[in-house]
């Protein structure tokens, strides 16, 4: 399947642990190579007072794309916020090493 990132974001992210839309896709990120998708990017819960932290989605936590809702399998309660992608550890991700998931 091959898909561009312009629609990417334009779908809605819908996680399937509990139901919460989290927004559009606002960023992906690849691996150096430009071989591989490493996740997607979606805004963080708006808080008062408080600035929101973006989400980072791995690829692999993607269960379906269709065709205007991306299905994600996330659990809240152990996700850490994306503040700058300089501070990401991409080399280990969550998910098992698979090349030939694009």
């Amino acid at each position: 399947m091959e898909i561009s990132y312009s629609e990417l974001r334009s779908k809605e992210v819908v996680n399937l642990q509990n139901g919460a839309r989290l927004g559009k896709i606002i960023d992906m990120i690849v691996d150096s190579n430009g071989k591989s998708v490493l996740g997607v990017v979606v805004p963080g819960v708006k808080k008062l007072f408080r600035h929101s932290e973006d989400i980072f989605v791995p690829w692999c936590n993607i269960s379906k794309i269709g065709d205007d809702v991306i299905l994600v399998s996330l659990d809240m309660t152990s996700l850490t916020g994306v503040v700058k992608s300089s501070e990401m550890n991409l080399g280990s991700a969550a998910c098992p090493p698979d090349d030939d998931f694009l």
